[in-house]
């Protein structure tokens, strides 16, 4: 079994001090379990680091955590500015994917492996749908409106303009009240 030099100090020396000394697998873990994790780590972990005091007597073991900031990205799916703990690595990660919302939706879930990221996500895919319907609406109501104004434009008596406006579902007085206001307004402004 290869040791490293330093393994002629180790104090307290067994057949699992050994196999830890010989790197047979490295020595890095989650602080949580992964469907616990909150803060976005991607492929980060804690990392053990093998030390000597000064005067080469004792080994000990230390832990080096990665470093986590509080990153603030606008998205543009939700229109507003999100705060996520995350790990360096997971900000310049997020640059590269141009921006916050594919950095989340590019994802799957264990890939990301954070509960805030789930969550965010939730609402990513949420507000997407309302868009896309808001969207939709929108198109029919252009569409609808006009269909109407085709129909409106090409009327000879009010009668007519009564019955157009009944088909679709339109208050005549109302319609034609505010139609006379903005004529007046128009006529008044020039």
């Amino acid at each position: 079994m290869g040791l490293p030099p330093w393994a002629a100090w180790c104090n307290r020396v067994n057949r699992h001090a050994l196999y830890r000394m010989a790197d047979v697998s490295p020595r890095t873990f989650l602080p949580k379990a992964p469907q616990e994790m909150d803060v976005i780590w991607l492929n980060e972990r804690v990392r053990e680091r093998v030390r000597t005091s000064r005067q080469v007597q004792h080994v000990y073991r230390q832990l080096k955590y990665p470093y986590v900031k509080t990153g603030i990205h606008y998205s543009d799916v939700l229109d507003h500015w999100v705060q996520v703990p995350m790990v360096e690595a997971a900000m310049f990660q997020v640059e590269r994917d141009g921006g916050f919302d594919n950095f989340i939706l590019k994802r799957s879930g264990p890939e990301l492996r954070s509960t805030y990221g789930e969550r965010i996500r939730r609402h990513l895919l949420v507000r997407q749908k309302e868009i896309q319907k808001n969207f939709v609406l929108d198109q029919q109501a252009k569409t609808l409106a006009g269909e109407m104004y085709k129909e409106i434009s090409g009327v000879q008596s009010e009668a007519e303009l009564d019955k157009v406006l009944v088909k679709y579902g339109v208050n005549a007085e109302e319609f034609k009240f505010t139609m006379a206001k903005k004529k007046m307004e128009s006529t008044n402004s020039a």
